[in-house]
């Protein structure tokens, strides 16, 4: 179990096509576990000429001299407004969105369905735990690859297969599974303390200083254990805070 007791500013690094000597104005994460995309922005000045859609993006945060990896992907859409550049960023997500599958399955294991949609979308890094089924039908007219997850999933719940879900961690890696599985993401138990390392407390959430948290981590609060349900991380210069929507651990 970590606990951090700092009040030091956290230090944000970042990558862009391969450029690593820049320091943005701010960066925003959330992540939900009951969507299987974040939602990723970074800002820059806008006098910066950096971030063309589809270059590499990588986002870590720097805590006692150790690097944590927030975010990886690319970027998805440049733009200025006002006074700042502005980069929105995608993970693998984005590859099912775009890639269009028709398919059409008689007697074949559901792993063997999953595992074709994401060759087809050109997904390779991979952590599922997929229940071992054979479904005796499966077709689809020429949808989205993440739209066959879906069915897929939907599915699977008809053969008594519930709490299945999918979705992209911190290093870009698929992960499809519950949340007793490969359906979660992973990480530090940290711990945190009303007037400790806890900024505000609130019904089911808790404000604290940014730290490399997803939804679905299992965490401490105040010797409790508990899950985060969803997280939104702000770091700038001025004001860097982390909310964490709280559920019972399972």
């Amino acid at each position: 179990m970590q606990t951090y007791n700092r009040i030091e500013h956290p230090v944000l690094d970042v990558s862009i096509g391969g450029e690593t000597e820049i320091r943005p104005s701010s960066f925003t994460l959330i992540t939900d576990d009951g969507f299987p995309s974040v939602v990723a922005h970074i800002q820059f000045p806008v006098d910066t000429e950096i971030g063309q859609p589809g270059e590499p993006v990588t986002v870590s945060l720097s805590i006692d001299g150790e690097s944590h990896k927030l975010f990886t992907g690319e970027v998805y859409l440049s733009g200025i407004r006002g006074s700042c550049r502005n980069l929105s960023l995608t993970d693998g997500y984005k590859k099912l969105c775009d890639t269009g599958i028709a398919v059409a399955y008689r007697k074949e294991t559901a792993r063997i369905i999953l595992q074709d949609t994401l060759e087809c979308a050109d997904i390779n890094d991979t952590d599922i735990t997929c229940p071992a089924v054979e479904i005796a039908r499966f077709s689809t007219e020429k949808i989205p690859a993440d739209k066959i997850i879906t069915h897929l999933i939907k599915t699977l719940k008809e053969h008594g297969h519930h709490g299945l879900r999918f979705f992209f961690d911190e290093k870009n890696i698929f992960r499809f599974g519950t949340p007793e599985n490969s359906g979660k993401n992973e990480g530090p138990d940290f711990s945190f303390e009303t007037g400790k390392n806890i900024l505000q407390t609130k019904d089911n959430l808790i404000e604290i200083l940014p730290l490399p948290i997803r939804h679905s981590q299992k965490i401490t609060v105040n010797g409790k254990k508990l899950t985060t349900a969803r997280t939104e991380l702000y770091l700038s210069g001025k004001h860097s805070r982390m909310t964490l929507w709280l559920k019972e651990a399972l």
